[in-house]
């Protein structure tokens, strides 16, 4: 195993075997929420321990529903209150009503600073910069709760617990259903930094750390089994990675952060005696690596030993930063390996601490999850969900790549792995010979190729070529996964292998009013809206069908040149490989069009001949199309 795969394998141990201290911060129950999904809702642990669905008053929901003022949703029982303690906490929860009430991402930005920090452990890399962020927004909708909610999506944030310090606040929370099902495995601690702005303006966000419950079944003790078994390499600096995305913060003095950094320091000397005494008798500890909760001292004390034989004495747990209140406090942290930050393993805590003794009563703790993050993964998931119609280009890429570079015995030919010099020759003639120009003009370095390939090569080409039309499907708010631009170049080397890929993660289109000015780039804007790139593109493939039919007359009339082809494909996987390409643009070519019609301010019901004619006459249909489709609207014009 090398050292880069170890270093990923520990990273998932050693977050499994953090210093397993965390709470039973008990989870809010949610209510319906209007269709409109508004509110976040707030609740502290003793106040839901004691909620009982049937104490809602359905009609004081159904009126607070009506009350634009009310930022929370209070499921409080009768006699108790949500209360906001610090501006900071305000700022942080009108985010996450923003989210909840689906706000667009655009409106959401208002909530942070313009060099916003964003880490969402879903992801590798932190966001960095409000453009980054809306662009994030925009792309991995769904995908994580922090990445934002469609309209369609039914779930939102319930705020099990929050706690704030200076500039700084923590937020224990769950997902639930509209119609109050909490969401299995959703739990997640985030930390804000806030800073106020300059002359007494709003107080933004400047950085953003979420860390999310890792999916059932958890990873128990089989983490700790394997680090004591590779605990003799973690000394190794090649699997060490610096980390310094959270910068270390100065320690609060009052109490309560005090026997929260007692924990940790006697964690890191392996004093669990010591340690254990920081927290009250009937104590309920959390490690969301394991199933269930940790119960009182004795059961707790037993655990901390377990994991304390495991773990290398070079191994510690900083503090990076602590929001504290007299009753609570979340954390921030990392492992270090002998003062080296240990990549994948930051994570945060909350905690709450008993008024009376200051000693710990429960904890919540999350790692953060090692590789490989599901960040992207649940991006195409809910697309995928979203739209089931994607796993039709998706299955056929898969088969179109298996065909063309792996199979043998399928298609015609040695496979493209093969790296035979007759394909690589083959490949080198016909792209000479690239929209026939070098033959048509006898240049003496053009190669004869068999004419019906080359008419079926450059046919091909052009039509991959004729995609440029809709480089408006890719703009600064409609991003995609794959960034069309890109793609539309690669189709020209592999065709199918860039369009269907393409297809099956673009962004839907949303607007009804695209301008030209909204396309990235003056050169993509040219090209897509030039009318005659539809009539220049459509003469090419008229000449290649001219070319294939009558060039080069050594090759015979149609009939013996169309035999001799039959023979030149029975045993080339290039060209053969060419015709499934003309097929899959047969097929997929529609799938442009109806989105484009919408940008362009179309109804569905309207333009029917040419809707109709550029999805199911393949080439020449989608040649007429953008010769004759209405032209994006500029805003210069227009002023």
């Amino acid at each position: 195993m090398g050292f880069a795969t170890l270093a990923a394998n520990l990273a998932a141990v050693q977050t499994a075997t953090a210093f397993i201290a965390p709470s039973t911060i008990t989870r809010g129950t949610p209510t319906a929420t209007s269709p409109h999904f508004n509110h976040a809702v707030i609740q502290s642990s003793s106040q839901i321990f004691m909620l009982k669905q049937e104490t809602y008053n359905p009609i004081s929901a159904v009126l607070d529903l009506f009350n634009p003022n009310n930022l929370l949703l209070n499921l409080s029982p009768p006699g108790t209150a949500n209360t906001i303690s610090s501006k900071d906490e305000e700022v942080v929860t009108s985010f996450i009503n923003a989210l909840n009430s689906r706000t667009p991402p655009s409106e959401l930005l208002q909530y942070f600073n313009d060099d916003i920090n964003y880490i969402d452990t879903a992801y590798y890399n932190p966001i960095i910069g409000k453009d980054a962020l809306l662009k994030h927004w925009q792309l991995h909708v769904n995908s994580s709760p922090l990445s934002s909610f469609s309209l369609d999506n039914s779930q939102v944030i319930v705020i099990d617990d929050i706690v704030s310090a200076t500039n700084k606040v923590c937020v224990i929370y769950h997902l639930a259903t509209t119609g109050g099902q909490i969401i299995e495995d959703s739990t997640h601690i985030t930390f804000y930094y806030l800073s106020p702005q300059d002359g007494g303006g709003r107080t933004k966000i400047s950085r953003v750390f979420d860390v999310a419950e890792p999916a059932s079944p958890k990873p128990g003790d089989a983490g700790l089994k394997l680090l004591k078994s590779v605990s003799t390499l973690i000394g190794d600096k090649s699997i060490v990675i610096s980390n310094d995305t959270l910068a270390k913060a100065p320690n609060d003095d009052s109490s309560n952060v005090s026997v929260v950094e007692k924990y940790f320091d006697a964690w890191n000397q392996r004093d669990m005696n010591s340690a254990i005494s920081l927290f009250t008798p009937t104590c309920q500890m959390r490690d969301l690596q394991y199933d269930d909760a940790f119960s009182g001292r004795d059961e707790f004390k037993k655990h901390l030993m377990r994991v304390k034989e495991c773990l290398p004495s070079s191994f510690n747990f900083v503090v990076d930063d602590i929001a504290v209140s007299k009753t609570k406090a979340g954390v921030l942290w990392h492992v270090e390996n002998n003062g080296d930050p240990l990549a994948f393993t930051r994570g945060c805590s909350f905690y709450k601490i008993d008024e009376k003794s200051g000693l710990i009563e429960s904890g919540f703790e999350i790692p953060e999850k090692a590789p490989p993050k599901q960040g992207y993964l649940n991006t195409l998931k809910s697309r995928f969900e979203a739209e089931p119609v994607r796993f039709i280009p998706a299955a056929i890429w898969v088969a179109y790549m298996y065909l063309l570079f792996i199979s043998d015995g399928i298609l015609p030919g040695a496979n493209a792995l093969a790296l035979e010099q007759r394909t690589w020759e083959e490949v080198r003639d016909l792209s000479l010979n690239f929209f026939l120009v070098a033959p048509s003009l006898h240049l003496p370095f053009s190669p004869v190729v068999h004419p019906m390939l080359e008419g079926v090569f450059n046919l091909l080409l052009a039509w991959a070529a004729m995609f440029a039309g809709f480089l408006s499907d890719e703009r600064k708010d409609k991003p995609n996964l794959l960034p069309f631009g890109p793609m539309l170049v690669g189709m020209q080397f592999l065709t199918s292998g860039f369009l269907l890929p393409y297809l099956f993660t673009r962004t839907v289109e949303t607007k009804s009013d695209v301008h030209r000015e909204d396309i990235d780039g003056d050169i993509q804007t040219l090209v897509a809206e030039w009318r005659p790139l539809g009539g220049f593109l459509g003469l090419v493939g008229a000449a290649s069908v001219f070319w294939g039919l009558f060039a080069r007359p050594e090759y015979g009339a149609f009939t013996e040149r169309y035999a001799s082809f039959g023979d030149l494909l029975s045993i080339d996987r290039v060209g053969s490989s060419f015709i499934v390409d003309l097929v899959i643009f047969a097929v997929f070519q529609s799938w442009f069009v109806d989105d484009d019609l919408k940008r362009r301010g179309v109804q569905a019901g309207d333009l029917s001949l040419l809707r109709n004619v550029a999805k199911y006459v393949p080439f020449f249909g989608l040649a007429a199309y953008l010769s004759f489709r209405p032209l994006l609207p500029s805003r210069e014009l227009s002023e």
